[in-house]
């Protein structure tokens, strides 16, 4: 009896095998302690996948992350010394002052400028929209002067919209310009107009000078500003201030090829004639001082 049973069971097996194509197969149902592992299990992995394509690093203060997607841009570190970048609107070419001087805006949307707006800014920006929706402009100037004192501008961005903009003063580090009356200003300024006009700049800040102006590098559509113009032999290298090699070097080169203002037989350098100017104007100023005159003229 045993062995018949044995033997209908074994051929059991025996179909059951042939009915799933030659390999037995055993049904199984997980427990719910065994479901969370496996979700636990998944997530690690999820994870560990994650960081294998992504690097994450530190940069002042914030993380950033670089992409291995083809269609991901890596940020490049900042140079250093450098404070903060300006990203401004396009430049108008009343702003330039000189061939190293510019006023430049910058839209209030930017995140480093939104927070930072006035409030009584905010209410003239809108008393004016709705002054100039009613047509009542001599409002609206008013309105406008209230922003200009404030260091603010309603001006038009990339697209030709109104938008609110804070004014920066910026001196291009490491050059120095001929002043407008000097041999090759005129010639500096209309360069620097020539590249800048209707371009929105990259300006990375360094530092503010004794005048309160910006003092930093400014790229215009990938053009390094200050590299362009010391080649063209239309600025000085401003060592006193500046000692970078690659500015002796452009400079050298615009000496050699009698760029620009190297053309002069001997050019004066701006610092030095903006002291003999000082000292010309001081000089004038204790003559025309009559306590002064006195005491040059009395007996020794």
């Amino acid at each position: 009896m045993y062995a018949a049973q044995s033997h209908r069971c074994r051929r059991a097996r025996e179909r059951g095998i042939h009915a799933h194509g030659g390999v037995a197969r055993k049904r199984t149902s997980l427990s719910p302690p065994q479901v969370l592992l496996c979700f636990i299990g998944a997530a690690v992995l999820l994870a560990n996948a994650r960081h294998a394509l992504f690097a994450k690093d530190s940069f002042l203060g914030s993380s950033w992350r670089i992409s291995l997607s083809p269609v991901a841009h890596a940020r490049t570190p900042r140079p250093r010394g450098v404070k903060y970048e300006l990203y401004t609107l396009p430049v108008d070419a009343k702003a330039v002052a000189d061939g190293d001087t510019m006023t430049v805006h910058v839209d209030t949307a930017d995140p480093r400028e939104f927070g930072n707006v006035p409030p009584e800014v905010q209410e003239a920006v809108a008393e004016r929209t709705k002054a100039r929706a009613a047509k009542d402009y001599q409002k609206a100037d008013a309105l406008q002067k209230i922003l200009v004192d404030a260091g603010y501008r309603q001006v038009p961005n990339s697209r030709g919209e109104q938008v609110l903009a804070k004014k920066y003063w910026i001196r291009l580090r490491g050059i120095d310009a001929p002043e407008n009356s000097m041999p090759y200003g005129k010639e500096a300024k209309e360069e620097l107009v020539k590249l800048v006009q209707g371009k929105a700049l990259k300006i990375s800040i360094y530092d503010k000078d004794r005048y309160d102006r910006l003092v930093g590098d400014v790229e215009c559509n990938g053009i390094f500003v200050q590299e362009h113009m010391l080649k063209r032999g239309l600025t000085w290298h401003y060592t006193a201030y500046d000692r970078r090699l690659e500015l002796a070097t452009w400079e050298n080169q615009a000496q050699a090829s009698r760029a620009g203002l190297w053309a002069l037989p001997n050019p004066e350098k701006p610092w030095e004639w903006r002291k003999e100017k000082r000292m010309g104007k001081a000089r004038r100023e204790e003559l025309a001082n009559p306590l002064f005159a006195l005491q040059n003229s009395a007996p020794e």
